[in-house]
């Protein structure tokens, strides 16, 4: 990339943070066998994964709704949760390889996105031209490392934002491998649709992954600020963008049209804006925000540390180089920061704004901020690495420490973990009793928030729901889970006609009332308190076995 200053001809700018070095062949062995090592540490550190059928009630709806995908049935008519796709068709890809309800293959495949993510934000870095990569380095261990220490059910379970972060950080690298270099226009339009793409394929597991579009924008704004390309040209790549985002959902939308579910699809993808509105809101929206940062941010004090104090240090430079921009100055007057650390702050700001997206603030929203974090942190904390051995051993007890804990929460330690946290009830107790009550093929409907019966028995759903929110209004991460808000303006009038056509036509051979146990917050949500509901039950069903609390009814006409 190239400006032209006070000098007779243009000079070259370098936006590397740290000079460039050609590694003998001995030192390139040395850094191929350390990127193994490190890459070998994020598949080590997620192994506990693999131990456990499930780690979490939203991997359990996942679950049951890829299984259910499985039978033939279309997302958003015949089964339903409101997010976008392709988390479920992940948890059914697994299911193929490695059997019905088996979540290991969803496993295996949020390690691979987690070691994609890190791959590519090694390769951001790397195309600033620093010291044999190391920051890149250095960043991707941050994020193997501190992607999985917070409690199991948020870092190690395959939620959607570890799937979207993959797609992303190629967009990152996308952008940064092509800034500043000469390049063809119709190369351009295809690098930025390609781009765009990704950004598309990102919305797919987690809408909130569009926002990343106001880090491919701003990465064309960056340039055309400095001079170096034309406001015109960059609104024009900027389109091109936005329009290869749209690709992957309108051929998805395309699909649901011949399938026949493409009206409930948009139904659905409507609702989300409900649920939006009933997080929380205002101040009590921020302090949740700020106490759930403090809390994961001080566990992973190493990235958050440095990745605030390189972006604050970024985000001074640029307002630095707009200021004289404004005032016409020439490009020899200042030193812009360099493009691998615009995108980062961008990255991380838009990510802030998906994290904060509802209000709820759930340990696993974190992933999202915690990549550009990484990007930003590695060249402060090479600086402080270099510094002395008394640094370096702080240093590594403060990112070792973390993960040695919660590796053993999550493996050998597990009973402390259950103590230390709210305790879960004995799903495998009352499934092995489901699953005894009845056959393979015979369907089974829960009352409550238990998904993970479904899984764990082994049977299909007796109703398009996993769970029962959608009938009873309650909203995750809100105080109607403790009955502080009355969770009955959120009721969705629809879902409860859909649940009674469903009871019809599928005829469940069981109905386990869950609720009647108090598990999982429903016993503010008793049977007894819509009796429509409890006037069916009465009709069909006949109480055969009460389980743990659990009553499970046996379908008789």
């Amino acid at each position: 990339m190239r400006h032209f200053g006070a000098g007779k001809g243009p000079r070259p700018v370098f936006e590397a943070t740290l000079p460039t070095e050609i590694p003998c062949p001995a030192a390139r062995r040395r850094r191929a066998n350390l990127v193994l090592a490190l890459f070998a540490l994020g598949i080590l550190l997620r192994l506990p994964t693999f131990f456990r059928p499930l780690l979490s009630d939203d991997e359990a709806i996942y679950a049951t709704t890829a299984d259910a995908l499985a039978r033939g049935d279309l997302l958003y008519r015949d089964v339903v949760d409101h997010k976008p796709p392709l988390i479920y068709h992940v948890y059914r890809a697994g299911f193929a390889v490695l059997g019905s309800y088996n979540t290991h293959g969803a496993h295996a495949l949020v390690v691979l996105s987690v070691l994609l993510t890190a791959a590519f934000l090694f390769a951001v870095k790397r195309q600033e031209g620093t010291v044999s990569g190391s920051a890149g380095l250095a960043g991707a261990a941050l994020f193997m490392i501190f992607s999985t220490t917070w409690h199991d059910y948020d870092a190690l379970a395959a939620n959607c934002e570890l799937f979207v972060l993959a797609p992303q950080a190629m967009a990152a690298w996308l952008l940064v491998r092509n800034f500043g270099r000469p390049t063809s226009k119709a190369r351009d339009v295809l690098i930025h649709l390609s781009v765009g793409l990704l950004v598309g394929i990102a919305a797919l597991f987690k809408y909130q992954g569009l926002t990343f579009l106001g880090v491919s924008a701003g990465m064309l704004a960056w340039p055309a600020l400095l001079g170096r390309l034309r406001w015109s040209r960059a609104a024009v790549l900027a389109a091109c963008q936005v329009a290869g985002s749209l690709v992957p959902a309108a051929a998805y939308l395309a699909g649901c049209a011949v399938a026949g579910n493409l009206d409930a699809t948009i139904y659905w993808f409507r609702f989300n804006f409900s649920y939006l509105g009933a997080g929380l809101q205002g101040t009590t929206a921020i302090a949740r925000g700020l106490r759930r940062t403090l809390m994961i941010g001080g566990v992973a004090l190493v990235p958050y540390a440095f990745g605030i104090a390189g972006a604050a240090t970024t985000a001074v430079r640029v307002g630095r180089v707009a200021r004289f921009r404004a005032h016409r100055a020439p490009p020899s007057e200042f030193a812009p920061p360099s493009a691998v650390a615009v995108l980062a702050l961008l990255w991380l700001a838009t990510s802030a704004v998906a994290v904060s997206t509802g209000g709820r603030f759930f340990g696993h929203y974190f992933h999202l901020i915690l990549a550009p974090l990484c990007l930003l942190a590695g060249p402060g904390l090479l600086v402080l690495w270099n510094t002395g051995r008394h640094f370096r051993v702080a240093l590594a007890l403060l990112c070792g420490l973390p993960a040695l804990v919660f590796f053993a929460l999550a493996s050998f330690a597990r009973p402390l973990a259950t103590a230390l946290d709210e305790s879960e009830p004995d799903y495998h107790d009352v499934a092995i009793r489901m699953a005894a009550l009845t056959s393979p093929e015979e369907r089974v409907f829960v009352w409550g928030n238990s998904p993970q019966l479904y899984v764990l028995a082994q049977r299909p759903m007796g109703s398009r729901f996993s769970f029962c929110n959608y009938v009873t209004g309650e909203s995750p991460g809100t105080p109607t889970e403790t009955g502080r808000w009355d969770a009955d303006g959120n009721q969705l009038p629809a879902a409860w006609g859909m649940l009674f056509a469903d009871l019809e036509a599928r005829r469940p051979a069981l109905f386990v009332d869950a609720a009647a146990a108090g598990w999982d917050g429903y016993d503010k949500f008793p049977v007894t308190r819509y009796p429509r509901l409890a006037a069916y039950l009465a009709q069909h069903y006949r109480p055969v076995e009460t389980r743990l609390g659990v009553v499970i009814y046996r379908r008789f006409r």
